[in-house]
């Protein structure tokens, strides 16, 4: 499990302590043959035991989240061959994964119940239905969509924010690594370079006495002009002595 993985981890399993310290709960109906509809979200200490959880709701809930986690959690599964967690973008991952749940809401919004559309009763939450189905003509539960919208748009900017600390603390580590490997002796810098990575200690466009023959590394290799390139059947177009030789022995 990556760092990243980690805060997915974490930020579902706080979702779900929320949910739980904050239940929906159903109403008490005063009359008779009425059945309890759904009355809000209170606090699990008080509330519980005069009004009764809605069990159906709360299971939508936790199902939702835990998909989330599992679907972020797996595409977050990703590792090169060293072991470490590649590049990516995760503003334009966290933005397309608040989209696709943003869709999700708008395809199966919250509607009213029946009783909602009289006079009789104050309208209230009855269930998720599919936008374009035969619950079409009810009326959408605003208070309820609403919820769900601000929650999402909150764990993705919460998410955003630990990616990026984790993203920055990753740099800092870097460079700091850096600067106390520029300040070995050569033969140290060498052993340390052959452990840890050629290129986690010799950036781009950097020439150094311990470089590598072979290592794939802009400025380092052997010099064309010295050879006729195997690759290049033109004429040689460069003239003129190396200029970096005269910089190293300078």
């Amino acid at each position: 499990m990556n760092k990243y993985q980690r805060i997915v981890v974490i930020i579902t399993a706080v979702n779900i302590a929320l949910m739980f310290l904050f239940p929906p709960f159903l109403d008490n109906p005063l009359r008779r043959g009425v059945m309890p509809s759904f009355d809000g979200f209170y606090p699990l200490f008080s509330a519980l035991g005069y009004k009764r959880l809605h069990t159906s709701l709360l299971t939508l809930e936790v199902m939702f989240v835990v998909i989330n986690g599992m679907v972020a959690w797996l595409l977050l599964d990703r590792r090169t061959a060293q072991g470490a967690v590649p590049e990516f973008n995760y503003t334009r991952a966290i933005g397309l994964f608040a989209a696709a749940n943003l869709a999700v809401m708008a395809m199966f919004p919250p509607f009213e119940s029946y009783s909602g559309l009289s006079k009789i009763a104050a309208p209230s939450f009855d269930g998720f239905y599919f936008i374009i189905g035969d619950k079409r003509n009810r009326s959408i539960f605003i208070p309820v969509l609403y919820f769900e919208i601000i929650l999402v748009i909150i764990n993705c900017l919460v998410v955003w924010l630990l990616f990026n600390t984790v993203r920055r603390s990753e740099t800092l580590a870097k460079e700091k690594i850096l600067e106390l490997a520029q300040e070995l002796p050569p033969e140290a810098l060498a052993e340390v370079s052959k452990t840890l990575g050629y290129r986690a200690l010799h950036p781009v466009g950097e020439a150094d006495a311990t470089a590598q023959p072979g290592a794939p590394h802009l400025g380092i290799g052997p010099d064309r002009r010295r050879r006729q390139d195997p690759r290049y059947r033109g004429p040689e177009r460069r003239q003129g002595g190396d200029r970096r030789l005269k910089l190293r022995s300078s």
